[in-house]
Parts: structure tokens; sequence; C-alpha cells
């Protein structure tokens, strides 16, 4: 009996020592546990912003794309109205605004001269036809143009004069004819829109020419803005 009563306190106090480790053991543990919840709690609303603002940026995308698209559709039905470009009259060339054609100064004037050659009308009666029929909605620009050799017998000042009273002169006969003069334009380029260097005889041969443009009326060239 006595063993007993001896043993019992040291049994209890073993026991106490045990549950009190147990007790420490978790309380550790919980510890940790919480210490865990709350990193993996951090990490999941820091991937909760990231997803919001990857969610924001994609919206936003979406939002521009769908206005590019907007754009994109609008330009394409502006694209289908406009009618296409017909095809260019014969002996013209097509250019992005309408049309022209360079006939050489030999065809139309003596040298050095600004008086229409009689045989001139065949050529300019093929260009009034296209003018009045094809490019009836054009404006009319006549560019005079020269070489590059000085004038000497001719009594022109220079050659700015005589390539202008040469696009000049076209531009009476065919107002003469029948050409509206609200849409004709008289320029000259002298020797300074050459089409080749004026190095041969043959070279110069070319650049002495007159060029007619049709354009767009659209385009409001030297018209007053509405």
């Amino acid at each position: 009996m006595n063993v007993l009563r001896r043993t019992a306190p040291a049994t209890l106090l073993v026991a106490a020592l045990a549950l009190g480790g147990c007790q420490n053991k978790a309380h550790e543990r919980i510890t940790v546990l919480e210490r865990t919840n709350h990193d993996l709690t951090m990490r999941l609303n820091q991937a909760q912003g990231q997803l919001n603002s990857e969610q924001q940026s994609r919206s936003e995308l979406d939002r521009q794309l769908r206005a590019a698209q907007g754009e994109i559709d609008a330009l394409n039905r502006q694209l289908a109205e406009v009618p296409p470009q017909q095809p260019a009259a014969p002996g013209w060339t097509d250019t992005p605004s309408g049309a022209m054609i360079a006939i050489d100064s030999s065809v139309l004037f003596a040298p050095g001269k600004d008086t229409l050659r009689p045989e001139a009308q065949r050529t300019l009666e093929g260009i009034v036809s296209a003018l009045s029929g094809e490019y009836a909605d054009k404006d009319i620009f006549v560019f005079g143009h020269t070489d590059n050799q000085p004038i000497k017998k001719s009594g022109w000042q220079d050659n700015w004069q005589l390539s202008s009273q040469r696009a000049l002169a076209v531009v009476r006969y065919l107002q003469s004819h029948g050409i509206a003069p609200d849409r004709l334009v008289a320029s000259g380029c002298a020797e300074y829109r050459p089409r080749a260097e004026n190095n041969s005889p043959a070279n110069r041969a070319q650049n002495r020419r007159v060029s007619i443009f049709v354009v767009d009326k659209t385009l409001q060239l030297g018209r007053p803005t509405p």
C-alpha cells in the first residue's frame, strides 16, 4: 500500500509532463498552421489582385479591338461607296487622281513659237473629245515644258515665259472648242520638270512638251474652299 502511495504522485507528474508536452506541440503546430494560413491568404490576395488587373487590361484591349474593328468597317463602307476608276482614254495615262497626256511641242508649235501649227488641230480635236466625254467631270491643268537651252533669238524673256505662253495657247484652243473656262488652268514649268536629262538633242526633244492633267474636282485644286 505504501508503495502505491509513493508511486501515485510520480505517475501523475509524468502524466502531467506528457500532457504539457503534447499541449506545447499542439500550440506550435497551431502557430505553424496559422502562419502558413496567413502566407497562403496573402498569396491568394496577391493572385486575386493580379487576376483583377489582367481582367481589366483584357477588357481595355477588347474595347480597343472593338473600336479598331469599327473604324475598319467604316472605312470599308466608304471604300465600297467609291466608284471604280475608269480606264484611261486612248493615249492617256492613269494617275492617282485622274489621267494625263503629254504632247511633243514639235507637234503643236514651231521652234521658239507659241502659235499653234495648223496640223496641231487633229491632235487637239482628240483631246477635246476626251475632255468632253470620259473626263467631262474633271478639272484640267495644262503645263508647258521646255528644254534647258537658253532663249536667244525668239524674243522671249526666258523659258518660263515661253512655256507659260504655250500652255496658254492650248488652254485658249480648248476654251474656244467648248471646254468650260472654269475647268482650265494654264501653267509654265520652263525646264525644271524634265522627262530626261538635258544632255543630248534626243533627250531635249523629249523635254519640250505640253502635258495635260485631268483631276477630280473634289480635290479643289486652285478652287476657293466652300
